[in-house]
């Protein structure tokens, strides 16, 4: 059994258009039983010839598949199109960094995050050719939604033949963790440092008893640091080709891009492609 049912792929004339739709369908292949395709444009006929023509250059898509032609706002449409066939992952390319016009003012894949009810998948580099996915970090956040997000990490990773899995748990440091002024302050802070390891690796290891990760290494790991900045700032250093975070509790605005909330500095410069997992009927993790 694949772990999503239906994909959603946005497609538009571009330099990355045969990049897309061929990671796309070799994504769908092992994660997906279907992928519908959907170009969001001004009805002129010269764009959709031209976009089969170069779909046509790269062969048959193997996988079940169908493109829908649509006009109006772009977001809105292929939202419309997640609700209409019941999608269960939405797939769109990405800029790896966004600059300053774009950040504040949204680009479309930002919108679409902002606004899914379906997990998205944001591709920062599709290639032509075949990409291993050998390497995926997950959040390991203590939050209800966790548990699926992880659940669904694992049945990801094992169709793609991930070899290594790192469970990341964000810590924001406080006065007890904080660097102190000196080495009795600073053995204090890593007493409770450890304690906090320690707790959150326990938790962790309860959440993972039920599951089963075939051959799949997995080992977790506790960061100190700013949510959102330390586990984007692990996955690139990592070398990781891919990031997934829960779904975001409430619908990002403009004042979550003013104050940064932890997912929008993952979106303002993706460290590597980023699944984020919607949870419809999140399960609370073991304390």
């Amino acid at each position: 059994m694949k772990p999503f049912n239906k994909m959603v792929m946005g497609i538009g004339l571009s330099p990355s258009l045969i990049a897309n739709v061929k990671e796309a369908a070799r994504l769908c292949e092992h994660l997906a039983n279907e992928i519908i395709f959907v170009h969001v444009g001004d009805g002129k006929t010269a764009s959709r010839e031209e976009i089969e023509s170069q779909v046509q250059s790269i062969g048959a898509v193997q996988v079940p598949h169908q493109f829908l032609w649509l006009e109006g706002d772009i977001s809105d449409r292929i939202l419309q199109v997640c609700e209409e066939q019941e999608a269960d992952l939405l797939m769109v390319g990405a800029l790896p960094r966004e600059g300053l016009l774009r950040y504040y003012m949204g680009s479309v894949a930002r919108q679409l995050v902002r606004k899914s009810n379906c997990s998205i998948m944001l591709l920062t580099q599709p290639m032509r050719f075949p990409k291993a996915y050998r390497h995926i970090v997950v959040s390991g956040a203590k939050h209800p939604k966790t548990r699926d997000t992880i659940h669904k990490t694992l049945e990801v990773a094992d169709a793609l033949g991930t070899k290594l899995l790192h469970i990341v748990e964000e810590i924001a440091p406080d006065k007890k963790t904080s660097r102190a002024a000196d080495e009795k302050e600073q053995a204090r802070c890593n007493r409770w440092r450890h304690i906090i390891e320690e707790r959150e690796q326990h938790r962790i290891k309860l959440a993972l008893k039920e599951e089963d990760p075939h051959n799949l290494e997995i080992e977790n790991q506790v960061i100190f640091g700013k949510p959102g900045y330390s586990i984007g700032h692990f996955t690139q250093s990592s070398g990781a080709e891919l990031l997934v975070l829960n779904s975001p509790d409430t619908k990002l605005g403009f004042m979550d891009r003013v104050f940064t909330h932890d997912l929008e500095y993952i979106l303002s410069e993706l460290p590597s492609d980023l699944l984020i997992v919607h949870s419809s009927d999140p399960k609370p993790m073991n304390a």
